[in-house]
């Protein structure tokens, strides 16, 4: 339970902040509490969430909005027609069924944050902001010792978390949520060494060309600059492994 108090705190510190989300709907789109279930709620366009892949229809998203305090019902349910805000108070959609939040957080001024959770389409998604779309394309124009100045842009769109690691590396993670255990999980993460990119650890679909790519494990893959030692590839997998332990 302190895992994930600690976890919903980060989330919302994050979101106003604009930090960790990946996608962002397309247009307007519609939610469903379960895949084969009436749509419940109502997005406009250029709404941010964390999405996982659920088939080749649907993705299931993870959601971080406001409400009218006085629009949840016995403060559990979201009533039909309750307007869904940004922290910033930017209108983002609308309830259209009631049904319950994945979770309720904190009230403040007369308003209530929640967490939501359901299925959209994959169709809703706006296919120009994809990370690992944006990510293979810069891959396939790159140089064996691309720099980070290179990325740069790239990491700024997407808003990836720097963090200084031992022995002059540094890497850029953005994540995605694990709604079962609900913690967040690597989705791409970049290291560089003296500011040159030596390995890439992704979750999805990345088009690569120069770099070599081995998938490591089940649950994820990594690109990396073969010219560097098996003994740095060590070093790379354990950087990795240390973002999977603070989850």
């Amino acid at each position: 339970m302190q895992k994930i108090k600690i976890l919903f705190s980060f989330l919302f510190i994050c979101a106003q902040i604009n930090l960790l989300f990946a996608e962002r709907t397309g247009g307007t789109c519609y939610l469903k509490a379960e895949k084969d279930g009436k749509d419940v709620l109502e997005l406009s366009a250029g709404v941010d969430f964390y999405a996982v892949p659920e088939g080749k229809i649907f993705q299931k998203v993870w959601i971080e909005c406001w409400v009218q305090t006085k629009k949840l019902y016995d403060g559990i349910q979201l009533q039909n027609k309750t307007k869904l805000y940004t922290g910033n108070r930017k209108f983002i959609g609308k309830v259209l069924q009631a049904f319950n939040p994945m979770q309720v957080l904190e009230e403040k001024d007369s308003m209530t944050h929640i967490q939501l959770s359901g299925f959209i389409e994959n169709s809703c998604t706006d296919h120009d902001y994809i990370p690992e779309k944006d990510l293979g394309s810069l891959l396939l124009k790159a140089t064996k010792n691309a720099k980070l100045n290179y990325f740069d842009p790239f990491l700024k769109k997407y808003c990836f978390i720097k963090q200084q690691e031992n022995n002059n590396y540094t890497s850029y993670l953005i994540s995605e949520p694990e709604f079962v255990s609900m913690t967040l999980l690597p989705r791409i993460l970049m290291i560089f060494y003296k500011e040159e990119l030596i390995a890439v650890f992704h979750t999805r679909s990345v088009e690569v060309k120069l770099y070599d790519s081995i998938e490591m494990e089940s649950e994820y893959k990594m690109i990396y600059n073969s010219k560097f030692t098996e003994h740095t590839k060590k070093e790379m997998v354990e950087i990795y492994r240390k973002k999977l332990e603070k989850n």
